[in-house]
Formats: C-alpha cells, structure tokens, sequence
C-alpha cells in the first residue's frame, strides 16, 4: 500500500512537471510569434519568398519596412532584429528578408544603422547574394512603415574576416553623418566551421 502510495505520488509530480514545462514552452512561443524582433539566429532560416501582396509585416510607422537595390535588381522586407542567444546581431528568420538591427539609428537618423541579410540559404540565394555587385554611388531606397522612403549612397565597401568584423561594422565614418552599413556574409563556405570566414560590409550615406 505504502509503495503505491509512493508511485502514485511520483506520478502526479512528473504530470505537473510536464504541464508546468508545456505552459513555458507555450509561453516562450507565444513571446517568439507576438513579438516584432527577432532575437533568436537559426542555421536553417526559411527559404520561402515572402509574397509582397500577402506577406504580415511586424514594425511601428517610424521603422524601416522593405528595402530596395536597383542597381543588383534586390529587393524585400526588413525585420526588426536584436541581439541573439550568442550575444550578436540576430540574422533575419528568412532568407529573402534583410533585418535592421534596432539598437542602432533608424536608417535617414543621425548616427549609425545597420542592417544584415543572408547571403544564401540551404538551397537558395539570399537577399545579399549580390551584394559584392555594387559599386561606388550605387543608390539604395529604404521604405518605411508610413509610406515614406528615404535615399542612401554607397561610399565604399569592406571585405574582412569574421574576427575583424565588429570593428568595421559598428564605426561610424567622421565624415558621413548619416550612415548604413549593410552586410553579409563573403568568401567560400566552409564546411568545418558551417559557415563563411569572412564578412562584406558595405558603406552608404543619406542622400
């Protein structure tokens, strides 16, 4: 009687640990759909093209919606991302999407914004795959949840190693008051390490 007892009590234990563990899954994914950032980098992002007409953009008016570059013949909407599970800039979810890092300036904002895309997917071409096409004085438009679009010059671009990266990418240019860096990854994959051993940036102004 005593060990029944004590299995019985053993049992409703396990069934509230697995309920209360099923409530913080839920809860924990129910944070992940509501919220409008991504802070969470996944090594298998979607490949789907998001369809223009159909596709349910998450942002506030002020914050950058869809970009687009003529000269490389790319374009598609912006996520807001933050700061992912590895302490860095969190990659968009989508591999045909590009995402604004919100800690930094919005795009057209005095100081510095930054936005990343993926250069390619699994199986797919990325956003950025192009990236490397552009040339000084490329232009750039920027959309935004309100309708209104700003313009944006290429200056220059930067091709460094991973380790290197970070230096470039957060530095703002004395000279430019109102700044985008945009990147990417670059160079060959590498299968040992799942990934590429260097980082495209490129420089561009406000127009």
């Amino acid at each position: 009687m005593k060990q029944k007892k004590v299995i019985l009590l053993l049992a409703v234990v396990l069934i509230a640990g697995a309920v209360a563990g099923y409530l913080l899954v839920r809860k924990d994914t129910a944070k992940q759909i509501t919220s409008n950032v991504v802070t969470f980098s996944t090594d298998k992002p979607d490949e789907k093209k998001p369809d223009k007409a159909t596709y349910q953009w998450r942002g506030k008016p002020t914050e950058p919606k869809y970009i687009k570059l003529p000269a490389i013949t790319t374009e598609g909407f912006l996520q807001n991302v933050g700061v992912d599970q590895n302490k860095q800039i969190a990659v968009p979810n989508n591999i045909h999407v590009a995402g604004w890092f919100n800690q930094m300036a919005l795009p057209g904002d005095k100081g510095l914004s930054i936005i990343d895309g993926h250069v390619t997917g699994r199986v797919n071409d990325g956003i950025f795959k192009d990236l490397e096409k552009l040339k000084k004085d490329d232009t750039f438009t920027i959309e935004f949840g309100n309708g209104s679009s700003k313009e944006f010059k290429m200056v220059e671009s930067v091709d460094t190693p991973v380790a290197e990266s970070a230096a470039v990418l957060f530095s703002q240019d004395p000279a430019i008051e109102k700044q985008v860096n945009l990147i990417t990854c670059s160079g060959k994959f590498d299968k040992k390490l799942n990934g590429y051993p260097n980082r495209l940036i490129i420089i561009a102004t406000a127009l």
